[in-house]
């Protein structure tokens, strides 16, 4: 369990991923939470675990910045330890190598002479959490420390996704689907998020802040420039701040609120000392959720009387769909079909609203459909 006497989350600005902006950036955020030296010891075998959803270049801000990895990977074999970078990216299905190559991770670890772990064939070690199975990366698990490196963005399921969300990624492969498949409710999934978590708890997590995603996150939103960096040892408490950013409280989020109850860190704002930039001076006003998010404060009672009248799905867009079947592979109940060359198709009697297909389509082809009453009640 988390110390709760000793959680700091430092916020400092940052105005681009220029490699000497970025150094003084998370140094000086590291600094005000103790120092790198802190967590990182000689000798330790150290896994930086980035968001890597998918191949897409990291100006469309999906995924966390390799210059990011970089300077924490120095900073880290300063201190005399070794440095892994792994991920268990959406887009594996197609090559992990096109989601590396892609994100500009493969060059950067070249440049820096990183190596790359490929979670999906490193094996797993098997755990039971909550009377569930977990298989999660064995590089994950034997690490000696975790740096966890998300980015901030919106999330149509769980509204947000940053530090306690990014962990979903040491689980390989086609497990998160099935995980999706189980827990399509956002506070049933968010509870695996936190099984997770419980496991192999990160010691740091710094979150890529410089460009945000607001919108229809993760994936289909739009870049929000925050010019921020956050660091903290409680992955709980960075997310609860994040979300006090964007205009959200942190008992909105399903996957804060359930890991604060756990006892894995700080969910509430008043119980965390905030360190450098004063979070009001911070908040973004006009920052954009999800379009879906309101739904949620439907009551269970009206929302099941009127569920024919109001929902809201995945629908695709077809002028932007390329028929990749990438949402036809990805989706974990077999929902979506697809007919030689025809568009997929949505049996949405088999659909659990997970959002895989809204996550991981590379077009962004697949959006946020709403009835009509779904709009009214929305606005």
């Amino acid at each position: 369990m988390f110390d709760i006497s000793r959680t700091k989350v430092s916020i400092v600005t940052c105005d681009g991923y220029n490699p000497e902006t970025l150094h003084s950036g998370i140094v000086h955020a590291l600094d005000q939470i103790g120092g790198l030296g802190k967590f990182v010891k000689p000798g330790m075998r150290v896994l930086l675990k980035p968001n890597l959803l998918s191949a897409k270049p990291p100006e469309r801000a999906i995924t966390t910045h390799p210059e990011i990895v970089a300077v924490v990977a120095s900073e880290v074999r300063k201190l005399g330890a070794e440095v892994i970078v792994g991920d268990s990216p959406g887009g594996a299905k197609r090559g992990v190598k096109r989601v590396w190559e892609n994100t500009g991770m493969l060059a950067m670890a070249e440049r820096e002479k990183i190596e790359l772990v490929n979670f999906e064939g490193s094996g797993v070690v098997k755990f039971n959490v909550n009377n569930k199975q977990y298989y999660l990366a064995k590089p994950a698990i034997e690490a000696d420390l975790i740096i966890n490196l998300p980015k901030l963005k919106t999330h149509v399921l769980t509204l947000m996704t940053g530090g306690v969300k990014n962990m979903f990624g040491i689980i390989p492969g086609f497990r998160k689907g099935e995980y999706h498949k189980e827990a399509p409710k956002p506070s049933d999934f968010a509870q695996i998020i936190v099984d997770i978590l419980s496991i192999k708890p990160p010691a740091l997590t710094i979150m890529d802040a410089v460009l945000a995603m607001e919108g229809d996150g993760p994936s289909s939103g739009s870049v929000r420039k925050a010019n921020l960096i956050l660091a903290s040892s409680d992955p709980v408490a960075i997310d609860a701040v994040a979300s006090e950013i964007i205009g959200l409280k942190p008992d909105q989020v399903p996957t804060t609120k359930i890991a604060s109850e756990s006892g894995l860190g700080i969910g509430w704002t008043e119980a965390i000392d905030i360190v450098g930039e004063k979070l009001k001076a911070v908040k973004i006003s006009d920052f954009k959720l999800t379009s879906n998010r309101k739904i949620e404060l439907i009551p269970a009672f009206l929302s099941k009387l009127l569920t024919h009248y109001v929902w809201v799905r995945p629908a695709i867009e077809k002028q932007s769909c390329t028929k990749c079947n990438i949402c036809v592979i990805s989706c974990p109940t077999g929902a979506l079909l697809s007919h030689k060359e025809e568009f997929p198709i949505f049996n949405h009697k088999s659909c659990i609203n997970c959002w895989c297909c809204h996550e991981l389509c590379p077009s962004g082809a697949v959006f946020v459909d709403q009835s009509w009453l779904a709009k009214k009640f929305i606005r």
